[in-house]
């Protein structure tokens, strides 16, 4: 709570008393999560989103979890789903529910709560709950979503109180209010959550759920100061006379993965928390204005040394902002085989450029004598000076570690053109990988990224640790007229269209059509459907003396395929064939070539166990992008090249569509796709439509 009130700050000294307590009950809480109860209102219940029962982020989660894991609301089943319920009720829930061990309370945060919870009144009651659930190896959390009506200042405000709480009591934290407040379909222009907002914390929330977590005495360091950062327990110390700051996460990841922070420790934190919610340490050690030369490398050699000798990885996460390029390659070059990934934001990779300014950048001449002075270099030695990032990029790639970057395509301070452009360039014709995330009409500042998920999920896959959801079976939560869809309909809709099909015309099907809009667009039988899909008649004249189905719903990803497979249908129908056609939604979601593929190859595997008598024509994704350098492009030929290789002996039948719809220039024709490079048009369902009469035809 705030440290201004003096009823927060009772409270928090109160709370601060079990701090030890805490760490020594949760070692064994921490070992696995049995039942994930969602207490809340709004946000948890679904508000006012379409068939919040179905849609909220505790029903979605329950889904994903496939019943491995409970899931409950408010102290409830599922199904005994009520409506909202008022603060006063939601905090009689909290202290009434009978947790037990193995048990995760993850409880929404609103400000109606917080003043309950700190009430004078309530005092006693709230100590009590924190000794009995400490006592039993419950784990406790608290959502943030960020989903206030109120003015920025009042929402830090709110903020600040729950990172004073969980600060203080040790609780966990669960901030997706970066996540929902850069992405518009996650939540609706009056800060209502949208069932696609509720799919993301759904998915937040089981990442938690099943990381491997426990709890560790971090290591209190000689004459360390506690320090709150962001809600963590920081310890700040010096080191060999510099100032150093390790801070450890509530619950620890395997291995104790950690985060090392070059310079500007605090700075654009969100990587940081997002990357302490994961259960990494985040470290700082100030070798402040020695741009990464041989002092600095020592200095953080001993450092490095101390905190393996505490059971840190031997791999870290290096994370260099604008000088701290230079630091964290330089470490890297020197020890390569301490570095897990590389986590560079505006970096100066050439000091001639900064501070040198001898290129578009204005420089900072003070910085350029200070460079010169700690490397030992004259002028026209500094000019002429190799050993930097910059022209040691071939050594970088060699090293195979992970880069990525993120950059402001304006910037004039280190200008990109200059730094990570030719780096970049560098790199690649070394036969090395480096990701560049460019912000268009940002500068030097600010750095970061408001949302940092991109870049944590690069680091987890650097450090495969993350979880792809791709292949996790969960049904969709969509609603949209614009895709084609009645009124009143949405994806739970759809599904139940399909079923009943299926149910329908049980043994009948010669083919079933299963994937996204693109399938949905041959629109069969589908009543559900709000326009006549022109691809219905080029599909039946191709497919003349064929009984087909569409089971294609716009939005659809691999893993909702998968739901729908699991739990729709589909064999009952006993279809004779199945085109299977799913996977470019989950570029949408940034899902890796290797990650989609998995996914169809795991949707590949259930078909043919499950559903023996039925034959699989695997097509993966339409081609996709309009040209071979588009990126979408270039994940399409991934996720090809994968399923060619994985079919390979099994009893599916691989059919792409490159060569149907990629021209020898390796262009997709306009007059086969929408302008957006993958819906299809007439012409482009004719094509189709032709190409699998044809394979039919010839696969009997």
């Amino acid at each position: 709570m705030l440290h201004q009130s003096g009823k927060n700050l009772k409270l928090s000294k109160f709370i601060g008393l079990f701090i030890m307590f805490y760490l020594i009950v949760y070692t064994a809480a921490a070992q696995g999560v049995k039942q994930v109860v969602c207490f809340g209102q709004n946000i948890t219940l679904g508000g006012t989103m379409f068939m919040p029962d179905k849609n909220n982020y505790p029903a979605q989660l329950a889904a994903m979890l496939n019943e491995t894991v409970q899931v409950s609301v408010n102290g409830k089943k599922l199904e005994e789903y009520s409506s909202m319920v008022s603060a006063s009720e939601l905090a009689e829930s909290i202290w009434t529910f009978p947790a037990e061990k193995g048990d995760m309370l993850l409880v929404e945060w609103t400000k109606e709560l917080a003043d309950l919870a700190t009430a004078p009144e309530n005092e006693n009651r709230v100590k009590q709950l924190l000794r009995s659930l400490l006592e039993r190896g419950v784990r406790f959390g608290l959502l943030w979503t960020g989903l206030y009506q109120v003015e920025p200042t009042n929402l830090q405000i709110e903020k600040q109180k729950m990172l004073d709480l969980a600060f203080d009591s040790g609780l966990e934290v669960l901030d997706v209010g970066s996540l929902l407040a850069t992405d518009d379909v996650l939540m609706t222009a009056d800060k209502e959550l949208t069932s696609i907002g509720a799919s993301a914390i759904a998915k937040r929330v089981y990442e938690h759920v099943q990381t491997p977590l426990k709890a560790e005495r971090t290591y209190v360091y000689p004459e360390a100061k506690r320090t709150n950062f962001n809600g963590y327990v920081g310890s700040s110390f010096k080191f060999k006379g510099r100032d150093a700051i390790v801070v450890a996460p509530k619950l620890v990841a395997e291995g104790k993965p950690w985060v090392w922070r070059a310079r500007f420790w605090g700075h654009e934190p969100q990587f940081d928390i997002a990357m302490l919610e994961r259960g990494y340490h985040v470290v700082y050690c100030d070798v402040a204005e020695l741009f990464g030369n041989e002092e600095s490398n020592a200095l953080w050699n001993d450092f490095y040394g101390m905190l393996q000798g505490k059971g840190f990885a031997e791999k870290a996460v290096m994370e260099g902002m604008s000088r701290g390029g230079m630091y964290v390659y330089n470490w890297l070059l020197k020890y390569p085989e301490r570095v897990a990934a590389v986590y560079a934001d505006a970096p100066v990779l050439d000091p001639r450029s900064w501070p040198g300014g001898k290129g578009a950048g204005k420089g900072s001449p003070s910085d350029w004598e200070l460079f010169k002075k700690v490397y030992g270099l004259t002028e026209v030695e500094a000019l002429t000076y190799k050993k930097t990032p910059l022209e040691r990029a071939a050594e970088v790639a060699r090293t195979r570690v992970p880069l990525i970057h993120v950059v402001g395509d304006v910037d004039d301070v280190v200008p990109v053109a200059e730094n990570s452009g030719i780096f970049e360039q560098r790199i690649k014709a070394a036969k090395g990988d480096i990701t560049i995330v460019h912000k268009a009409h940002i500068g030097h500042h600010p750095h970061s990224l408001p949302n940092p998920q991109l870049i944590v999920d690069f680091i987890l896959r650097a450090e495969s640790r993350k979880i792809n959801f791709a292949k996790i079976a969960a049904p969709g939560a969509e609603y949209r007229v614009g895709a084609g869809w009645k009124e009143g309909a949405g994806w739970w809709g759809q599904h139940a269209d399909i079923d009943s099909l299926l149910l329908e015309k049980e043994g009948q099907l010669d083919v079933l059509f299963v994937g996204n809009s693109i399938t949905q667009g041959l629109g069969g039988n589908r009543s559900k459907l709000a326009y006549k899909p022109a691809a219905k008649e080029i599909f039946e004249q191709q497919l003349h003396g064929y009984t087909w189905e569409s089971a294609g719903i716009a939005g659809d990803r691999t893993q909702h395929v998968f739901w729908r497979l699991k739990n729709g249908k589909y064999k009952n129908a006993k279809p004779k064939a199945i085109v299977l056609t799913i996977g470019v939604n989950n570029f949408l979601d940034g899902d890796s070539a290797e990650e989609i593929a998995e996914a169809i190859m795991d949707i590949h595997n259930w078909v043919l166990e499950e559903m023996p008598h039925t034959k699989l024509f695997l097509t993966g994704p339409l081609p996709v992008g309009l040209s071979v350098e588009d990126p979408r492009r270039k994940k399409y030929d991934a996720i090809q090249e994968i399923l060619k290789e994985s079919v390979k002996g099994t009893k599916a039948i691989y059919i792409p569509m490159t060569d149907v719809f990629i021209q020898d220039d390796g262009t997709i024709a306009l007059e086969d796709y929408s302008k957006d490079g993958i819906h299809l048009n007439t012409e482009g369902y004719r094509k189709w439509a032709v190409a699998i009469g044809q394979i039919l035809k010839t696969k009997k």
